[in-house]
């Protein structure tokens, strides 16, 4: 049963003080799912051993079994890498593998194409009206981040990676007012700094902007406009080759939306790099 519903129909059964606990839980399920119980306990403003007590009185052994509930219910389950990878050991010697994994990418690219054709409009026209866009994405995520930010930066001045170098996302979060865009890229397991990002983006009261793998993704319940992309693969990790065909798709639109000053700015960025020696040319 789905512990939402759970929770729904106990709730007049509780104490008042885990009934606070459990309207903080039906109202952050998203943190639940990647924080400790420890730290939820902290953002909740009760004791550990509050939430503790409110799993067992839900009817789970412990926290561990109510989270574990709840990855179920957001559709966020899935096989350990470690078991994916184990499963490719019969395929060591299988040449169809190489096709099923290029299959995977034609399959991914299919569903990515036909889920966002009205979202990519929506999230252009956010970003356009955005005074500072901030992009991030960790770990496996940061590959998708950084090709949006880079190509994005060849047309346009007013954009930021927050990369996490140096543990610096404070650097960049402290700046996030609210006319501000902030595209979050991620999929699971998701990060607890992408977590942590949204927090201050809504803090902030800045727009989001979620490029992620689910539509119940703890991303996707906190944007205003979110783009989806299959991470599916016969490989033990996910495949992100969709989102940077997804991530290519924005910059394109943006820059046939911004027109002729795109343009320039992008033939003034390549002249740079080509004058710089940045670029080396073919035969020369």
């Amino acid at each position: 049963m789905d512990p939402r519903k759970i929770i729904v129909e106990l709730y007049p059964e509780l104490t008042p003080e885990l009934q606070k606990a459990a309207e903080f839980v039906l109202e952050h399920s998203s943190e639940l799912v990647v924080l400790s119980m420890r730290a939820f306990a902290g953002n909740a403003d009760v004791k550990p051993a509050t939430l503790l007590r409110l799993a067992q009185r839900l009817g789970y052994q412990g926290w561990g079994e109510l989270k574990s509930a709840f990855i179920q219910s957001l559709g966020l389950a899935d096989d350990s890498y470690a078991s994916r990878a184990s499963g490719l050991q019969d395929k060591a010697q299988h040449p169809a593998l190489y096709d099923e994994v290029f299959s995977a990418f034609g399959t991914n690219l299919q569903q990515t194409r036909e889920n966002n054709r009205e979202a990519l409009d929506h999230a252009v026209t956010l970003l356009d009206n955005a005074s500072q866009v901030y992009i991030c994405g960790f770990r496996a995520s940061f590959s998708v981040a950084w090709s949006l930010h880079y190509i994005y930066r060849l047309f346009h001045r007013h954009v930021s990676l927050i990369d996490g170098l140096a543990n610096n996302q404070e650097m960049f979060t402290r700046e996030i007012g609210a006319d501000d865009v902030v595209v979050i890229c991620g999929f699971a397991p998701y990060s607890r700094e992408t977590l942590q990002i949204i927090a201050y983006a809504q803090a902030a009261g800045a727009t989001l902007i979620a490029v992620t793998d689910s539509a119940v993704s703890p991303l996707a319940q906190a944007a205003a406009c979110t783009l989806l992309f299959s991470s599916g693969s016969p490989s033990f990790f996910p495949s992100v080759v969709s989102a940077m065909g997804l991530a290519e798709c924005l910059m394109a639109a943006l820059v046939a939306r911004h027109g002729e000053d795109a343009i320039r700015r992008i033939e003034s960025a390549e002249r740079y790099l080509i004058d710089s020696g940045t670029y080396i040319l073919p035969g020369k």
